[in-house]
């Protein structure tokens, strides 16, 4: 089996924890197993080094010199686990981005704006060379894995066209990862960080949390973009269809393939076609219960048979869109239900003709100016939308039904770059 392992700063805290991972890992080369190995910089290292040049500097380094400095602390993770892994009798190769010429991830940023100490996970968009990374890692990652050698790689930053050593932002180190993987064809990538898994809450938070076995990618790109701090969906992006992921602690590492969470599937852009012309409901007026009016809806759905396609809720008003072939049915029986429970609602309103169109993309969750990007798009065209309900991975756009195929076509074209 050919495996990326990523060890996250908790993991490689101490001289004596990155000893032990080097262990696990001569044990699976030994049983066979081809190994990559990504490295984060050891516990707030990057934070200490940060606050270590901008001090010196009187806030003056910039980004890439910020960058440069902040790397020495990948360079300690990597120099400590070849030297562990060698005293093993294990072959491993360091690889860090300050060596130009055989550093293999090469990415560009754009935003050049200082590093935040406080923050050292902060966004920073960022567009991966392909064609290069791919060449890269044929000629100088691939060659020593064939052979059972352990390439171990600086995690959290690239080398951009320039040459210059740049952070990958929030999740680097998981983005790091995934790129090796996807770039040697990995069978699986194990994220070894300080919890066992992906749990079913905050451990911090709640009481006895349970440990997920298994999820699918969509639904880990919804935690994460939710604040699941466990694993950043821009890495899942770089995550093909039959790779699979293991999310286990450092201190289960002997149990490597028992222990921890599953992560399923590839990550996918999509445009789904409601097929069905829709039409909108709509109660005005502002209810002093409004949870009540929430659960009340979901049950008389429920108990009429009827299906909710989607639904906004505001101070004002609460919209419902369903099936037109449904909906003076619904529109009946939603009158009869405010008029006997909630009188505070000033009217019902029923607009057919409504077409839906639902985007999907992990890259939603951090991708600056998306819906600025589709409204624009459609607002040339003349198309008025309705509404747009936005959920983190996805965003269902409602517009006139007569408009669907032109909207889908506009939108198919928008969504290209975001599969990429």
């Amino acid at each position: 089996m050919r495996r990326v392992i990523k060890f996250g700063g908790t993991s490689v805290a101490t001289p004596e924890l990155v000893r032990d991972g080097a262990r696990h890992i001569a044990r699976l080369v030994e049983r066979g197993d081809q190994i990559a190995v990504v490295v984060s910089a050891p516990g707030n290292a990057t934070s200490t080094l940060l606050n270590a040049i901008y001090s010196a500097s009187e806030s003056q380094a910039g980004f890439i010199e910020a960058c440069a400095f902040a790397a020495l602390g990948e360079e300690q993770s990597v120099h400590l686990m070849v030297a562990a892994l060698r005293s093993l009798g294990v072959n491993a190769l360091p690889f860090l981005p300050r060596d130009t010429d055989t550093w293999p991830i090469i990415a560009d940023i754009e935003d050049l704006s200082p590093l935040a100490t406080g923050k050292v996970n902060e966004e920073r968009p960022f567009e991966l060379r392909t064609q290069q990374t791919a060449g890269r890692f044929r000629r100088f990652v691939l060659p020593h894995l064939r052979v059972g050698s352990v390439p171990v790689i600086s995690g959290f930053f690239a080398v951009d066209s320039a040459d210059r050593v740049v952070a990958l932002g929030r999740g680097g180190s998981d983005i790091s990862a995934f790129i090796v993987a996807a770039h040697i064809s990995a069978d699986e990538v194990a994220i070894v960080t300080d919890v066992s898994g992906v749990l079913s809450a905050d451990p911090r938070l709640a009481a006895n949390p349970r440990l997920l076995d298994e999820l699918s990618i969509t639904d880990m790109q919804i935690l994460a973009g939710a604040g699941a701090r466990v694993l950043h969906p821009k890495a899942l992006a770089f995550k093909s269809e039959h790779m699979k992921v293991r999310i286990l602690d450092y201190r289960e590492l002997d149990r490597l393939e028992q222990t921890g969470t599953s992560v399923l599937g590839k990550s996918e852009t999509t445009l789904f076609r409601n097929p069905e012309e829709l039409s909108m409901l709509t109660l005005v007026g502002e209810v002093s219960q409004p949870l009540d009016l929430d659960a009340a809806l979901m049950q008389w759905m429920q108990g009429s048979g009827l299906s909710m396609r989607s639904a906004s809720f505001t101070e004002r008003f609460t919209c419902i869109y369903v099936p037109s072939s449904m909906a003076e049915e619904a529109y009946r029986g939603l009158h009869a239900l405010i008029a006997e429970r909630f009188t505070e609602i000033m009217s019902l309103s029923m607009k057919g003709g409504v077409g839906e169109l639902r985007l999907r993309s992990a890259k939603f969750l951090d991708q600056p100016g998306v819906l600025a990007e589709m409204t624009g798009v459609l607002a040339n065209a003349r198309i008025n939308i309705i509404e747009m309900v936005t959920g983190l991975t996805d965003i269902s756009v409602f517009i006139n039904y007569s408009d669907l195929d032109r909207a889908e076509a506009m939108l198919g074209q928008v969504l290209e770059h975001y599969s990429s």
